[in-house]
């Protein structure tokens, strides 16, 4: 996909996630006026809630922001609090951020299958610490909330549809198909050149070599084969 659209995706997405904390807890958030980064994926902070989507293109629409920023969303946050209160807080904070996310992803999504067609998108599922994620390209967009950034992102695996996994599969078994067969064929000319001096039968030699012109019709190999 195109950048263009991927920004306007983004964005879209990120509209999305401010209204719903503002309908859901009533937190304003202003958009910032910064263009979407557009980057291979990687979470700018240590807590991710992500929603994986699937059908004709398939991604992840996700959110990255502190463990501090999320308590502080919810009233829960003290100055000086620790890893163990913190991490005591997840249940809270992350059905929080689950459900906030699940909301956008459903305001967000249709204007994604408008492009790529019906989409099926799954559970939401938080990732605390680091998520070492491979080099796919990504939108970005931070929301600059009282409490802290969030970020915004939009994830497409525009090379990771089942269609084109199966397609890439095909084409490599048939190249391996066509290499065993000019193997074999490589060797049946040798042993054809060495025993026509020799003492095979005449049928088992014209045999031979009716199955060698077949095979070179049908691969379209020429001479390639001797």
């Amino acid at each position: 996909m195109d950048e263009t659209r991927l920004s306007a995706l983004t964005l879209r997405f990120t509209e999305c996630v401010r209204d719903c904390f503002r309908d859901m807890l009533g937190i304003e958030i202003a958009m910032q006026e910064r263009a979407v980064e557009i980057r291979d994926f990687a979470p700018a902070c240590s807590t991710v809630v992500l929603i994986h989507f699937t059908g004709p293109m398939q991604g992840d629409y996700a959110l990255s922001l502190d463990e501090t920023t999320a308590a502080r969303l919810i009233g829960a946050w003290s100055d000086g609090m620790g890893a163990s209160e913190l991490r005591a807080l997840r249940g809270d904070f992350g059905g929080m951020l689950k459900e906030f996310l699940n909301t956008a992803v459903g305001m967000a999504i249709p204007a994604l299958e408008d492009i790529v067609g019906r989409l099926t998108y799954h559970p939401p599922m938080i990732v605390y610490g680091e998520l070492d994620t491979p080099a796919i390209p990504s939108g970005n967009l931070v929301l600059e909330s009282d409490a802290g950034p969030i970020w915004c992102s939009l994830v497409l695996d525009a090379a990771g549809t089942d269609a084109e996994r199966m397609l890439l599969l095909a084409v490599a078994d048939l190249r391996k198909a066509r290499r065993e067969v000019e193997t074999c064929a490589r060797v049946l000319t040798d042993m054809l050149q060495q025993s026509r001096a020799g003492s095979l039968p005449p049928v088992v030699l014209e045999e031979a070599e009716r199955v060698l012109d077949e095979m070179r019709v049908s691969i379209d190999a020429g001479d390639s084969f001797t």
